[in-house]
């Protein structure tokens, strides 16, 4: 299991390096299919994997997103270009807080009416789809309750390049769009697959991916910086600063500053909770 969670973190942490080199780089072709939609859905999709991994209670799942709202309204004045991931996600988690708790047969059948919910109102006029982000956390929970690394790492693969394959040759009605940020079928389908492929895989390899751990465990931290200094540091020179800070930061301390203050918040809450079942 721990090798999993190594292989969980390394997933984060290539999730944050593609979404910094998507935002600050202007790629061609394939490459930039490739960085279109899939980091930011992965985003989601970990954003899921950590509530079903969490013995959390739904307050404090509302909390945890509460705390994603507030962080993205502190970065959008400085964000720039960049369309800040935090908001949709931290909405996302709030609705979803009671999700852990039921069973999977529910659960697929909650990413099945939202993939289609998404489909039927592409294009979406958000850079983020709601219903998408959505599915693809409820994704997330499933994966981490199951971890079908090996098929996981086969479909997802598949999904994945028949996603791009659609996106690069076949032009498809909105519907049915397989282009990043539309919420088409197509889209939803073959991220969710990307995202379940690129974590099937870090968990597989986890024991050589640990190197990229530290990156993972302090994303959010790590994230913020990237859309602060997005508009002065160019990508691989942030790349390599959040390497830094991430090796030096957990060097001294065991989490991510941002990280600590969320997870202390959603403490207090399981606090009083556990006080109000104990009277």
């Amino acid at each position: 299991m721990q090798t999993r969670i190594v292989g969980i973190d390394a997933a984060r942490a290539v999730a944050l390096v593609a979404m910094i080199v998507a935002h600050l780089t202007v790629p061609g072709g394939i490459q930039a299919q490739l960085l279109f939609g899939f980091p930011a859905g992965l985003f989601a999709f970990l954003a899921g994997v950590s509530m079903g991994l969490m013995r959390a209670r739904p307050a404090q799942f509302v909390v945890r997103g509460a705390c994603l709202v507030a962080l993205h309204f502190a970065l959008d004045p400085f964000s720039g270009t960049i369309e800040v991931v935090l908001g949709t996600i931290g909405v996302c988690m709030i609705v979803l807080a009671w999700a852990p708790k039921l069973d999977s047969a529910w659960l697929v059948w909650l990413a099945f009416a939202g993939t289609l919910g998404s489909a039927a109102l592409a294009p979406s006029s958000s850079p983020y789809p709601p219903l998408m982000w959505a599915v693809l956390m409820v994704a997330g929970i499933l994966f981490a309750r199951h971890m079908p690394l090996r098929i996981g790492a086969l479909v997802g693969c598949v999904l994945f390049a028949a996603d791009l394959a659609l996106r690069w040759w076949v032009p498809l009605p909105p519907l049915l769009d397989a282009t990043g940020h539309t919420g088409g079928l197509a889209d939803v389908v073959g991220t969710a697959g990307a995202s379940i492929g690129i974590c099937s895989l870090c968990c597989l390899a986890g024991r050589w991916l640990g190197w990229l751990a530290p990156l993972g465990r302090m994303t959010l931290t790590l994230y913020c910086l990237h859309v602060l200094s997005a508009q002065w540091v160019g990508a691989w020179a942030s790349v390599i600063g959040a390497v830094v800070i991430a090796y030096g930061w957990l060097a001294v301390f065991q989490r991510g500053p941002l990280e600590s203050i969320v997870r202390r918040l959603t403490a207090v809450v399981g606090k009083e909770n556990n006080e109000k079942v104990g009277n």
